[in-house]
C-alpha cells in the first residue's frame, strides 16, 4: 500500500505529461471560413501561406516553424521574406508548390478561384480556407490557429494583445463628435471601400464614418462627382511612398474639395491598414490620429 502511495505523483506526473503530449499531437476538426470542414490527425509541420495576411496571422499564432513557402509581398514578419515564394495573388506555382509537400496550405478566401480549389482537391493537398472580414475575426483566426498548431498559449497571448489594443482605441474615441471619411485605395480609377471591408471597421474603431458605406460592392469604382457630391470631411489615402502620396494628393487638388483646402488629409501605408492581421491596428492608431486631427479642424 505504501508502495503504491510513493508512486502515485509519478504514476500522476506521467499523465500530465501524457496529457500535454497527446494535445499537442492532436489537432482538432474545424469548418473553416468557407464551410468546408477540415479535420487534422496532427498539429501540421509543412505550412504554405498564399496570402501576406495569412502568413503575418500564421506567425502571430506560433506557426513560424513549421512555414516552408509563401506568396508575393508576404514580406513580415522579417522572416517570412526567406521562404521560398510558390506564386502571387494571380498565379500559383504549383509544380514548387507540391515539390514542398505541405501537410497544410493556408488560403485567403477572396483570392482563391474555384479552378484553384478544385485543383487542391485533385491533389489531395489540405486547404484550410479564411477571410477574416471584421477586426474581431483577427483574434478569432489567431486562436483557431493556435488550436491547430498546437500552439495556443502563444497564440491566445497575440489574441488577447490585439483585443486589449483594439479596445483601448475604442474607449479613447468613443463618444467623440463624428467625422465623414473617404478612404482610396488606387487612384485610376478611383477605388474606395464599402461598409463591409474591415477598412471601414477601423473607421468605426476611430468614431469615423465611411461616406461610401452603402456601396453595393467591396472596393467600389467612383466617380470625382460622386466623391464631390459626398464633400468628406477627411481624405484619408493609401500609400507605400511619398511618390505616391502626391500623386494621390494632385487627383485631389483637382477636384472643389474643402477637405483637401482645410488640410484634412492623410496617408497610411498599405501593409498596415488593407492587410487583415494583427498590425491593422498600428494602421487603425494613425487613421484615429488624423480623425481626431480632422475633429479639431473643423
Amino acid at each position: 500500500m505504501k508502495s503504491l502511495i510513493r508512486a502515485f505523483p509519478i504514476f500522476l506526473a506521467c499523465l500530465l505529461l501524457c496529457g500535454a503530449t497527446c494535445a499537442r499531437a492532436t489537432a482538432p476538426a474545424i469548418n473553416n471560413d468557407s464551410g468546408a470542414r477540415v479535420s487534422f490527425g496532427a498539429p501540421p509541420q509543412r505550412i504554405i501561406s498564399l496570402a501576406p495576411n495569412l502568413t503575418e496571422l500564421a506567425y502571430a499564432a506560433g506557426m513560424g516553424p513549421g512555414m516552408v513557402a509563401v506568396t508575393a509581398y508576404s514580406d513580415y514578419p522579417e522572416a517570412a521574406k526567406h521562404l521560398p515564394q510558390v506564386g502571387d495573388a494571380f498565379r500559383l506555382d504549383w509544380e514548387r508548390l507540391v515539390a514542398l509537400k505541405p501537410d497544410l496550405v493556408l488560403a485567403w478566401k477572396s483570392g482563391l478561384s474555384a479552378r484553384d480549389r478544385a485543383a487542391f482537391d485533385k491533389l489531395g493537398l489540405k486547404l484550410l480556407v479564411l477571410e477574416p472580414r471584421r477586426l474581431e475575426d483577427i483574434p478569432r483566426v489567431l486562436r483557431l490557429l493556435g488550436n491547430i498548431a498546437g500552439t495556443g498559449a502563444e497564440a491566445e497571448a497575440a489574441a488577447r494583445a490585439f483585443e486589449h489594443q483594439a479596445a483601448a482605441l475604442r474607449q479613447r474615441h468613443a463618444g467623440r463628435p463624428g467625422v465623414r471619411a473617404y478612404v482610396q485605395i488606387a487612384d485610376a480609377p478611383l477605388l474606395t471601400v464599402n461598409g463591409a471591408h474591415i477598412i471601414s471597421d477601423v473607421l468605426r474603431l476611430c468614431g469615423a464614418e465611411n461616406v461610401f458605406a452603402a456601396a453595393p460592392l467591396l472596393t467600389p469604382a467612383i466617380s470625382d462627382e460622386s466623391l464631390l457630391k459626398e464633400q468628406p470631411q477627411i481624405l484619408l489615402g493609401i500609400a507605400a511612398t511619398r511618390e505616391q502620396e502626391e500623386q494621390t494628393r494632385n487627383g485631389w487638388r483637382k477636384l472643389p474639395l474643402l477637405a483637401v483646402k482645410s488640410g484634412r488629409t492623410g496617408f497610411v501605408p498599405p501593409d498596415l491598414l488593407s492587410r487583415a492581421a494583427p498590425r491593422i491596428l498600428q494602421g487603425a492608431a494613425r487613421v484615429c490620429e488624423l480623425v481626431e486631427s480632422a475633429r479639431d479642424s473643423r
